[in-house]
């Protein structure tokens, strides 16, 4: 792949609006860990079924890589702050945020549009990322208006 090509692709994702969410998990030693993520999809409904990408560079690969539960929080428009906590590596991410234990295990954010909790089925191998299968063991909603990711920034979503 050239540099020119990786830029093309680049710039062309950046055009893909992507909902904002954190990420989180337990290492062994029972320490919360998390990262934000704007690549996540339904991939079932029977079994429900999620996806999530993550950087393998990224510190806490390994631990979703390898944990038995996962949470996603979608993030309310108003929480870009914890988005971009959660985007800035080594920072204290846990520290004063509001998370608390969802009913599986997994840590949730009570502010968060959605909070999603999974076991995870599978780590898949996908060039720089590996590809997080999770099964739905519960989900949670409320109202409020979602935060996205476009044209490489934190955006609303505005009505047509």
């Amino acid at each position: 792949m050239t540099a020119a090509l990786l830029d093309e692709f680049k710039d062309a994702m950046a055009t893909l609006a992507g909902g904002v969410c954190v990420v989180t998990a337990l290492d062994a030693d029972g320490t919360p860990r998390g990262y934000a993520a704007t690549s996540v999809t339904s991939v079932s409904m029977r079994p429900p079924l999620l996806l999530v990408c993550q950087a393998k560079s990224s510190s806490s690969y390994e631990v979703f890589a390898r944990c038995s539960r996962f949470g996603v929080n979608v993030l309310a428009a108003e929480q870009v702050e914890l988005a971009a906590l959660f985007a800035t590596p080594g920072a204290d991410r846990f520290g004063g945020t509001g998370f608390e234990p969802g009913e599986h295990g997994t840590l949730l954010h009570p502010g968060a549009l959605a909070g999603i909790e999974c076991r995870r089925r599978d780590t898949v191998d996908a060039g720089d990322h590996g590809l997080l299968l999770g099964e739905v063991c519960a989900a949670r909603t409320c109202p409020g208006d979602p935060l996205v990711y476009h044209g490489r920034c934190y955006q609303r979503v505005r009505p047509v």
